[in-house]
């Protein structure tokens, strides 16, 4: 948690909104309240056939965000984002001007015979 700590403060101000899953790891939005940033919960689209889970989408993406945190696979749902899925969020995010952090703690985490995408 202290990598969060240093990363949010090296990316966001107080004030600034900040993308989060609506479900992920309850401690990003916990850090980010302490810093004053807003985590600002992203539903997606949660008809994944793969999980039930929905990870925000590329329309998600605004632009008076100042960021997006995502974990894949996800904490506490174990869903995965593809490699395209991952790498067309990155995009919108780097054309939007949003920083985008990938907590890539759980990558090695997977069953059966699909790898999980790193950004």
């Amino acid at each position: 948690s202290a990598g969060f700590i240093l990363s949010f403060l090296a990316l966001f101000d107080a004030g600034d909104r900040v993308g989060v899953p609506s479900t992920a790891y309850p401690c990003y939005r916990n850090v980010l309240r302490v810093l004053g940033v807003e985590p600002v919960p992203l539903a997606g689209d949660a008809s994944n056939p793969r999980s039930g889970f929905g990870f925000p989408q590329p329309s998600d993406i605004t632009s008076d965000l100042k960021g997006l945190i995502l974990s894949s696979p996800s904490n506490p749902t174990g869903a995965t984002l593809s490699a395209d899925e991952l790498q067309k969020l990155a995009e919108t995010c780097s054309s939007k001007g949003v920083k985008f952090i990938s907590d890539e703690i759980y990558h090695h985490i997977v069953y059966g015979d699909e790898k999980s995408a790193s950004a």
